[in-house]
Order: structure tokens, then sequence, then C-alpha cells
């Protein structure tokens, strides 16, 4: 089993917390309510920012031409996200230039920047990749499900066969990647990333 595999499944449970979630439970059945749906996506741009500069210097920290490549293409989808986002912004009448960052987003970008700072391109990558994985999984988990019309915009989104791509894409990097790591270092990363993910969907729960 590949080492991405293996952390997804040790993180499983985790992954479960999340899914049940008032918050991501609201964006199935509608039952959120729509000023806490604004205060996420204006907290999620302020993460997608960060996610964008992480992926920059997990390029710049690159030694083969083929991880360049492929994460300059990664950063291209985060790019898209934000755009994304700022559509939905316009949508739901969110002024992303009056919004200041909360705690539990400021937890999970001070992770990112601090890890993106210090430590090597597949470090990086081990810290990114399940914010991508999860989205996915959570995407395609209410997909499956009957789904209220009110957010299916953001079910959709991550649920589509190009976000699950994308976070392959991730994790293959990760598989092929030749520099050498600390598989303990990994754990730790991969696992605080999705503690900080579901503390943020946990933030946005309490309705």
């Amino acid at each position: 089993m590949t080492i991405t595999k293996i952390l997804w499944e040790n993180n499983y449970e985790i992954a479960l917390l999340s899914l049940k979630t008032k918050f991501v439970q609201g964006l199935r059945t509608g039952s959120l309510p729509e000023n806490i749906f604004q205060e996420y996506l204006a907290q999620d741009y302020f993460f997608l920012e960060t996610f964008a500069k992480a992926y920059g210097l997990a390029v710049y920290k690159s030694k083969d031409k083929y991880s360049i490549r492929k994460l300059s293409e990664l950063l291209m989808g985060v790019s898209e996200e934000l755009i994304l986002h700022e559509t939905y912004a316009k949508e739901w009448d969110i002024d992303l230039s009056k919004n200041y960052i909360k705690k539990a987003t400021k937890n999970y970008t001070d992770f990112l920047d601090d890890t993106a700072k210090r430590f090597s391109s597949v470090e990086i990558m081990f810290a990114m990749t399940p914010c991508m994985r999860l989205y996915s999984w959570i995407g395609k988990s209410l997909y499956k499900e009957d789904f209220d019309d009110k957010y299916k915009e953001w079910i959709i989104t991550y649920s589509d066969q190009c976000f699950e791509n994308l976070a392959n894409s991730l994790e293959n990097l990760i598989e092929t990647n030749k520099d050498s790591y600390d598989i303990n270092q990994a754990k730790y990363l991969y696992k605080r990333a999705m503690e900080l993910e579901l503390d943020f969907f946990n933030a946005y729960s309490d309705f």
C-alpha cells in the first residue's frame, strides 16, 4: 500500500468526524444558515491564499523538473479556486476586503506557512495533501446522498472528477518523489493537517 493511502487510512476517523460535523451536514441538508456559509467562504479565502503560497515554496524547493511542472499546475488549480471563491463572494454578498482572519483559520494558515518555510518540498506536500483528499472525499460522500439545492454548487465542485484528479496528482507526486524524508515527520504533518481541517469545520458548526 502507498504511503498516502496508509496515511489516509490512519486518519480516516478524523475524516469521518469532519463529514459528520454540523457544518458539513448542513451543506447537504441546506440547514446551514447563510450567514455562517458566508463567513466560512470568507475565511476559506484566507486559507486558499496561504495554500497557494505553500505550493509556490514547494515549487521553489523542488529538485526535479517533473515536480516543478506538476506543482505549478496544481498552483494554477488553487488560483482558479480563488477566482471561484470571488465569484461565490459576489453571489453571497460577501465583501472580502473587509474580511479579517479568525482563530481556526489562523491556526491552520500558521501551520501551513511554518511548514512551507521550514521543510522540504515533499514534506510540504504531506501537509497539503489532506486538504485536497478530504474535500474530494467529503464532496463525493455528500453527492452520493440526497442533497438540498441551496449549497449544491459547493457539493458539485468538490465531488467533481476534476478536483479528484488534483488530489491524485498531489498524492502521486509524493509517491514518485525521490527526496528522503522522516516518516514520523510525515505522519505528524498529515495528521496535524487533518486535525486542523476538523477544527475549521467545527468552527462553523455552532448553529
